[in-house]
């Protein structure tokens, strides 16, 4: 009784294990792998003419990427609310030398480290002091606002100089990985 039932389920294993896994692409920074992109994964990326695009990876094959990509929009209901609709689907290919950079994934206190929290502060710290001091008639100390304005100027600095994207070319590559067999 247990021997037929090791046999049926190692069958069913043997079965499972001769599906062929598709082309992917892999991100690499030297020698190191920043991420893999297999069939049915999302990615985003610039495209060599400069516009963003982003779906759901439909298949790679033969150097090409099939990108599924849905439009979606919201739409008023009855009740005054709006609610996300897929409007349609777009079928996109590209060549993997296509892809300009890839987006970098933001980190924790992503708002500290871009300046946006310097620019907020600076701004709006010298604005108080604008206001109150027009308020409440009292002198308005400009080296006050020159602290302020030079705070809000660094986060606006900090905020040019960060890197959003891992731009593809000397330090960065994107690799196409052949996983498939010729076809004959």
């Amino acid at each position: 009784m247990c021997k037929p039932a090791m046999l049926i389920l190692s069958l069913l294993f043997t079965f499972n294990s001769f599906g062929q896994q598709s082309d992917f692409l892999s991100f690499r920074k030297k020698d190191r792998t920043i991420k893999s992109y297999f069939k049915g994964m999302p990615i985003t990326f610039v495209h060599i003419n400069g516009s963003e695009v982003n779906g759901i990876i439909e298949k790679v094959y033969n150097d090409t990427i099939y990108i599924k990509q849905y439009d979606v929009r919201m739409f008023s209901t009855p009740w005054g609310t709006q609610v996300e609709d897929t409007v349609s689907s777009y079928d996109l290919r590209f060549h993997y030398n296509e892809i300009a950079a890839i987006p970098r994934p933001p980190k924790a206190f992503e708002f500290v480290r871009n300046g946006t929290l310097f620019m907020i502060g600076g701004g709006g710290y010298a604005f108080l002091h604008t206001f109150n001091g027009l308020v409440q008639k009292k002198k308005i100390y400009p080296s006050t606002l020159l602290i302020s304005g030079g705070v809000a100027a660094l986060g606006f600095t900090m905020h040019k100089l960060r890197k959003y994207y891992y731009p593809v070319g000397k330090k960065y590559r994107i690799e196409y990985i052949k996983m498939t067999s010729p076809a004959k």
